[in-house]
């Protein structure tokens, strides 16, 4: 995701869920951001992600596709910004669909006509 849209995903969500600790150690140490400390909570409540394409169409995503589990008791936000490393150099203004958020979607892609469709359902069969 272009690193102003980013920021602005990242923090809004952590305006969204300020009652958890961050995690700051965990952010340093896997390059993820936000990342919160649920450890001790009985359910966890996060905001919900969700992509509106052009048309109309709206892609809600699973939570398991925007956020993991990624040390014992934190989660961490899996979107991430096209120049994470530090570079400064950008893919140009897009936001690619990653493996997480595609996780157990139907997409398929009309190059031809200039389209991308999906569908959610169980991709584990």
């Amino acid at each position: 995701m272009e690193k102003p849209v980013y920021e602005l995903v990242a923090k809004e969500f952590e305006k969204q869920v300020a009652h958890y600790t961050v995690a700051t150690g965990v952010q340093k140490q896997t390059g993820l951001r936000p990342c919160f400390n649920i450890s001790g909570e009985k359910s966890v409540s996060v905001p919900e992600f969700i992509f509106h394409f052009k048309g109309g169409a709206k892609m809600a995503l699973p939570l398991a596709n925007y956020f993991s589990f990624v040390d014992s008791g934190v989660i961490c936000l899996t979107i991430v910004s096209d120049n994470m490393s530090g570079s400064g150099i950008g893919g140009g203004p897009a936001i690619i669909l990653g493996n997480y958020q595609q996780r157990n979607f139907h997409v398929e892609f009309d190059l031809k006509n200039e389209r991308f469709g999906f569908k959610q359902q169980n991709c584990v069969s």
